[in-house]
């Protein structure tokens, strides 16, 4: 997987390309290319930038940036078991419900 995110650094390497240029161009940050070339995806900003910062890039250096993007895609959605909640659903449900009916009963005394 993180193969697939080498590519953007040896695509910039290849043309002879440094990252400085690459920030200048495409306004991206340094740090995020690296994280980009990384496959660091926890340095990156969330949601659309970070899809946004990669497809750019990806399109910057000639490659195929829908392709990147699904795999991108692909590794931030998959399960990571070391961040799984120890809450039971059933518990957390109980508990999501009893926060809303607190805030729901603040908003309505006020």
């Amino acid at each position: 997987m993180d193969d697939v995110f080498h590519q953007l650094r040896k695509a910039r390497e290849t043309k002879g390309i440094e990252l400085k240029d690459v920030e200048e161009v495409t306004k991206i940050r340094t740090k995020y290319l690296q994280a980009l070339e990384e496959g660091n995806f926890g340095i990156l900003p969330g949601g659309v930038y970070a899809i946004a910062y990669l497809r750019s890039y990806a399109r910057f250096l000639g490659l195929d940036a829908d392709s990147l993007v699904h795999t991108y895609r692909m590794k931030v959605n998959e399960p990571n078991l070391e961040t799984r909640s120890e809450i039971s659903p059933k518990k957390e449900t109980g508990l999501i419900f009893r926060f809303l009916k607190a805030n729901s009963l603040r908003a309505l005394r006020r």
